[in-house]
């Protein structure tokens, strides 16, 4: 009889605990993936138009220039950090987010993926840019590295006797941490490239 009641005992303390453990832990989904209690947030990704002006949602990237020069393609972020926590209504000094590195890579609407035939091989880049908790900021970065245009596919599009357009999504990931050390949750977004040897004056 002592057995059993000490297992019905030892049962229960278990249940309870178990049950706390969920409580804490299902509050939001979101905390559950950082250990942050910040969010970075990717508002807006913009590059180059058609005449080189900078602030299109759609990338054109001239793979060669009429001088024969090539140049890398910059593209801008709009990122902004919030609290997880709704109910805190404003943060610290050490809840600002530190962006630390980005990585790029690309994908085809046919399917197609291999890196350095399909596709220009992805690629990271260091960085250092701080969001401050409640405001965004504009963070520069190369989009299209140089080199990529001198390999397969890019260097493809080179004149053959007639333009040819190459049409790439690229996938950019954000990477941070709070200044408190703590890792946040990466944040991503996509921009439309359309890539060829366009006609231009320089």
């Amino acid at each position: 009889m002592k057995t059993n009641k000490s297992l019905v005992i030892i049962s229960s303390f278990i249940f309870i605990l178990i049950f706390i453990l969920v409580q804490f832990t299902c509050c939001n989904a979101l905390e559950n993936v950082s250990i942050s209690a910040s969010k970075l947030i990717v508002e807006l990704i913009t590059g180059n138009d058609l005449d080189g002006e900078a602030g299109s949602t759609t990338v054109f990237v001239d793979v060669i220039a009429a001088s024969g020069t090539i140049f890398n393609d910059n593209a801008t972020a709009t990122l902004s950090s919030v609290l997880l926590d709704p109910a805190q209504a404003s943060g610290t000094f050490y809840q600002d987010i530190i962006v630390d590195q980005i990585d790029i890579s690309y994908s085809r609407t046919d399917g197609l993926s291999v890196e350095g035939r399909d596709v220009p091989y992805s690629f990271s880049q260091q960085v250092y840019a701080r969001v401050p908790v409640g405001s965004s900021i504009e963070l520069d970065f190369v989009l299209v590295q140089h080199i990529a245009k001198l390999e397969s596919p890019l260097v493809e599009l080179i004149p053959i006797g007639q333009e040819k357009i190459l049409k790439l999504e690229a996938h950019i990931t954000f990477y941070g941490k709070d200044i408190a050390g703590n890792r946040v949750d990466p944040a991503a977004g996509s921009i439309s490239l359309w890539c060829a040897d366009f006609a231009d004056d320089n």
